[in-house]
Formats: C-alpha cells, structure tokens, sequence
C-alpha cells in the first residue's frame, strides 16, 4: 500500500487581503477505521488516562502514555463535527482505510509512526477525538522526538477546544524538530488565531522562530499582521519593510499599499 498524505491545514500567510502566499504542508498519513470500533464520546475534564485506557481496550493495544491534556482545560468535547461528516462515501473509505493500515501496524513494512498517524487522521475526519487522541499518542510513543504527531495532536485538541492543550503540543513540535520552518508557522498562527492578546506568549514564539531562520518573509508576515491587530502600527511597519526586502518584486506594490494602509492608521 502506498501511504499517502494529505494538508492538515493551509497556513494562510497573505500580506494582506489582497496577497496570499500560501503556506501548505503536510501531515496526514491516510487512515480510517472500521465504524465498530468508535468509542462513545461526551463531555469532559482531562482524563487523558482514562480516554487511553478505553482506546486502547477497543483496538486491542496497550494504552500508551498520554500527552497530557493542560489542567486550564477542564472541560471539553472529545465528540465534534469531523470533516468527513455527511458524506457516506468518505465515512465508508475512512472505515475501510482504517482496517486497512490496522492489519499494517507491526508488519514492518511501513513506520508504524506513520501508520498511527494514518489512524489518528482518519478518526479525526470521523470526528472521534477519543480515538485519534490515541493514535496521535501511539505515534508519539514510536518517535517521541519528531514533530508531526505533536502538531497534528495540537490540531486536533484545538477542533475539540482544548486551547492550552494544543498550544502545549504546537510548542512540543517545535521543541524537538526546533529546524522544521512549518512547524513555526503552525504554532504562530494558532497562538495569533486564539490567544492574540498574550504578548508574552507570542513574544516568546517568535523569538523561538527568528532564533532558527533569522528574517523570514513567512515568519515576519505573521509577526507584521499580529503587530498591527494589536495597534502597534510603527512595529508592523517596520517588519512589513523587512519582508520586502526579502520578497521578490512582483510582491512589493502590496507591501507598499499595505505600509501606507498602517501610516494612515
């Protein structure tokens, strides 16, 4: 089988409305699961244990160590409106993939880190958080020193609302793969989406960033757009000065407008 990938999300890093340099990366590794093995879901408080435990009783696997869920987030729903939802066909190919790369698991054939993470996504498109939490967590479990399970754990956390959580897990990508750019990009953008008005927070994430790439156009995009939502016109206009120094021509007259647009604030 040929294990393919899909974005988890487009990172949008536009200079303004009318520039987008998009910034796509990839995550899944395709997997769904056969609809037997879903697990009830409900609200709850971070019993991160116990969801493992349940998970792992359901697929026959022993429960791995969970990341924890942040102690800020007492209530949550392991249950949400996946992407797939509606749509029979891609709820029955999810369900077959899912048997598919469970009969994978252990052959050797493939990483088992990716065929885990194939499972998690796949649950997460079925909109089972409880099951793709322990998948994620069994990635993690086989290679707790690469990224990709953590920002897609971080992914998923966030669409259950667990905000400190996956603020945790983008933070832990970046710790242990510090040189992969789109792990960056990740972190800052959901850092800038849902705690905007944490300056120390985000501060301390664009630090982490310049300390790894110096001046980045994607990095100082994000820094210039945060800047200027928080009213600090002069800070975003110098950074936007600095991405277009950086940015070949065809980008500049936007960057040029977009500077103007700050100087008239």
């Amino acid at each position: 089988m040929q294990i393919t990938t899909r974005h988890w999300v487009i990172i949008g890093i536009g200079f303004v409305v009318a520039i987008g340099v998009a910034f796509g990366w990839t995550h899944r590794a395709k997997a769904p699961m056969p609809s037997d093995l879903s697990v009830a879901t409900s609200t709850t408080t971070a019993a991160t244990s116990t969801v493992s435990a349940q998970a792992a009783q359901a697929t026959n696997e022993a429960a791995p160590k969970s990341f924890p869920v942040n102690s800020a987030d007492t209530t949550f729903t392991w249950s949400f409106k996946g992407s797939y939802a509606g749509n029979a066909t891609l709820i029955a190919q999810a369900n077959a993939d899912i048997a598919h790369l469970t009969g994978l698991v252990g052959g050797g054939k493939y990483d088992d880190y990716d065929l885990y993470n194939g499972l998690a996504n796949d649950y997460s498109s079925l909109g089972d958080g409880q099951m793709a939490y322990h998948y994620y967590n069994l990635a993690i479990a086989v290679h707790p020193n690469k990224g990709l399970a953590y920002a897609n754990l971080a992914h998923l956390m966030d669409q259950l609302g667990a905000y400190e959580t996956a603020a945790d897990a983008y933070t832990k990508a970046v710790a242990v793969e510090q040189g992969i750019l789109e792990y960056h990009i990740e972190r800052l953008t959901y850092l800038m989406r849902q705690f905007p008005k944490d300056s120390s927070r985000l501060t301390a994430a664009f630090a982490d960033a310049s300390k790894q790439f110096g001046d980045t156009p994607a990095i100082l995009t994000i820094e210039a757009r945060w800047l200027a939502s928080q009213g600090r016109y002069a800070d975003a206009i110098k950074a936007w000065q600095t991405v277009e120094t950086l940015s070949p021509e065809q980008n500049r007259a936007a960057i040029d407008a977009e500077i103007a647009r700050l100087k008239a604030k």
